[in-house]
């Protein structure tokens, strides 16, 4: 349990972290390269710490880890132009209702077990996030109805949610206590996708390279890499059909609240009715079908 509860707080300090980018004025592309090399760097000094690194070829989650750094890189992507094309609102909703993925995944492929109360609490999850989410009106953009802006939140459902497929299929190919080495590789290979996605920004004058960007940098790269260390653990505590949905609703709550008490954001009576329904929802989910 504690691993979840430590994914959901690194999760959204990570929100709280990138929140506050705009306020100092931080290049997004330079900030996520270095984060992404902060990750990697925490990753192999704490598997140095077990014994010599070694280039994990001939492990069996070698070639998934590989992919699943790309994804790492190309959720992002789409969910930066999602967002300026289709709207923050539209764009976050679409990330947390792909929890419905790696839940299905879980029952059809892992052969989880989902009884009648669970059902109703991830039913319920879902209803909650619609409301914590897309209960904040403002922050949606107007934008003309063409088939990319229509195509871009289905695109980010499916990326989001096969991330977490990917995820934990790596975690059941990997046989070590430690999964530290996995960790730190999946963000190498995002950091070297990070840096040919700077390297055309730059190339192409959409960016000016400054070092300020390096300290928001370090510091999500410190609270991403431990957010991903937590619930790469907890995935092997819980089952999809109770770790997702949790996972989701708890940093999609404890976002809101944090933006209330943070950055005074207004919190409707619809993301408070949706609070209540998700604290229903957490206590459905975990209960033993």
């Amino acid at each position: 349990m504690i691993y979840l509860i430590l994914a959901i707080l690194f999760s959204t300090a990570i929100f709280v972290v990138m929140r506050l980018f705009s306020r100092f004025n931080l290049d997004n592309h330079q900030a996520l390269m270095w984060n992404y090399l902060t990750a990697t760097v925490i990753g192999f000094v704490m598997s140095a710490a077990h014994g010599p690194v070694t280039l994990p070829v001939s492990e069996p989650w070698f070639p998934l880890s590989i992919l699943t750094g790309f994804w790492f890189i190309l959720t992002y992507v789409l969910m930066v132009v999602s967002s300026q094309r289709s709207g923050v609102t539209v764009t976050s909703l679409s990330s947390k209702l792909s929890v419905v993925i790696p839940t299905l995944f879980g029952v059809l492929f892992l052969k989880e077990a989902l009884g009648l109360t669970q059902t109703t609490g991830i039913v319920l999850a879902l209803t909650a996030l619609c409301l914590v989410v897309g209960g904040k009106g403002k922050n949606q953009v107007k934008t003309e109805k063409t088939t990319l802006i229509v195509l871009l939140p289905i695109l980010i459902f499916f990326s989001t949610g096969i991330g977490d497929v990917l995820m934990k299929i790596t975690e059941t190919k990997n046989l070590s206590e430690d999964l530290t080495p996995m960790v730190a590789f999946i963000y190498g290979i995002s950091f070297l996708f990070s840096l040919l996605l700077l390297g055309y920004d730059l190339a192409k004058g959409k960016s000016k390279w400054q070092w300020k960007n390096a300290g928001g940098g370090l510091v999500l790269g410190a609270v991403n890499f431990f957010s991903t260390y937590c619930v790469y653990h907890a995935m092997r505590v819980f089952d999809n059909v109770v770790l997702f949905p949790v996972y989701n609703i708890g940093v999609v709550c404890l976002t809101a609240l944090a933006g209330w008490l943070l950055f005074k954001e207004k919190l409707t009576w619809i993301n408070y009715l949706g609070l209540a329904i998700a604290i229903i929802a957490v206590l459905l989910i975990t209960m033993t079908p």
